[in-house]
């Protein structure tokens, strides 16, 4: 069993990680995994790094310690966490060769080894002058680990909800006619920072007819009365994902509150079909059958929602058809939209967690027609 550091506070969960890790790893024939800083390294060592140009890589063998290569002024963190490992740092002035070398040989790195989706070309080709593995995907691996998460991932992701929800309420408060969607966006992640978030992106302001654009960042647009605006954003508290979409209309349109009502019977419809054991399509097929019986469908041109965690998109996604089976622990969103090009779009989007055998909403911002007058 694979012990965390002595005088570590940390409960051993990254040793633990590991551990399961390993175990998949070997059940499918595989020697070791490579992954790179993001959320995989953080998911597995507590630390947060950046993706840029230096090498910069975990190997994690099946047997034996993993093997960091690490620039210098970037691996203080991994050698005071909570995780063993060998650290192979590197400066500029002497390159990454030398640090990389020891590393495949301290790794047994030989035989079929996995990636991480997101490792730079450049850092495998420099390991291949090390090495001659035969590179597999670990994505498999490591999405099915992550998208069942433990009971702190749980409350985090819960707080994070919470937080984006508590901002959304002020939105309306925001909206004003004449304002430009860049306005609204400055206002609204401010809103989202003071109730305590971490991180705010992919802040989405659309109105009018550019709301018929799924995703789109705001622009110098003015909103006006009438008109559908959707706003669409992600926040992270400790690391974890929220994700809110609700569509306001200043004033009153009738083909708006038709389009919207429709939505929301879709959005509920969705989420009353997610539980243990149900298919990521039926989820799908809850909320696009509602819209094909509303006539809508040819409107809905995306899948109804994808898993949260540290990314803001990853494992589970709730695509038309899907066959994988939910189960507890798991939390996406459900997202289901209408986007009828040159007038409109309507999208209505809640975070859903599994918890024992039924999805339970974590985001309560109301959603009826109206709730922002």
């Amino acid at each position: 069993m694979r012990m965390p550091k002595a005088g570590m506070t940390q409960e051993g969960i990254y040793s633990r990680r590991l551990e399961t890790l390993e175990k998949r790893l070997d059940k499918k024939g595989l020697k070791g995994a490579i992954i790179v800083p993001g959320p995989n390294m953080t998911y597995f060592t507590g630390v947060n790094s950046l993706l840029l140009e230096r090498p910069f890589m975990l190997l994690i063998p099946v047997d034996g310690e993993p093997q960091l290569v690490s620039p210098a002024f970037e691996s203080g963190p991994y050698a005071s966490g909570s995780v063993e490992m060998k650290i192979h740092s590197w400066t500029d002035s002497e390159g990454s060769a030398g640090a990389i070398s020891k590393a495949a040989k301290g790794a047994g790195l030989k035989g079929k080894w996995g990636v991480e989706g997101k490792t730079p070309f450049l850092y495998l080709d420099v390991l291949m002058k090390e090495a001659s593995p035969k590179f597999r995907n670990a994505e498999p691996i490591l999405q099915g680990m992550r998208e069942l998460k433990d009971e702190t991932e749980v409350k985090l992701l819960k707080e994070s909800s919470t937080i984006l929800s508590r901002a959304f309420e002020e939105f309306p408060g925001i909206l004003k006619e004449g304002m430009s969607e860049l306005e609204v966006a400055k206002a609204a992640t401010d809103a989202i920072y003071s109730k305590g978030a971490t991180h705010v992106d992919d802040m989405l302001v659309q109105s009018g007819p550019r709301a018929a654009d799924p995703h789109g960042l705001p622009s110098a647009k003015k909103i006006q009365k009438g008109e559908s605006i959707i706003i669409d954003v992600g926040a992270t508290y400790e690391g974890y994902y929220s994700d809110i979409t609700r569509a306001f209309c200043l004033g009153s349109d009738p083909d708006v509150e038709k389009v919207y009502g429709k939505v929301l019977e879709a959005n509920v419809a969705g989420i009353a079909e997610a539980e243990k054991g149900a298919k990521v399509g039926d989820v799908d097929g809850a909320a696009r059958g509602t819209l094909k019986k509303a006539g809508l469908a040819k409107y809905f041109t995306h899948r109804t929602g994808h898993g949260l965690g540290l990314e803001i998109h990853e494992a589970p996604y709730i695509v038309e058809g899907g066959n994988e089976k939910l189960d507890s622990g798991m939390c996406f969103t459900v997202e289901p939209g209408a986007y009828i090009r040159g007038r409109l779009g309507v999208r209505i989007e809640d975070d859903v967690l599994i918890e024992g055998r039924k999805g339970v909403a974590i985001t309560d911002t109301p959603k009826e027609f109206g709730w922002w007058k």
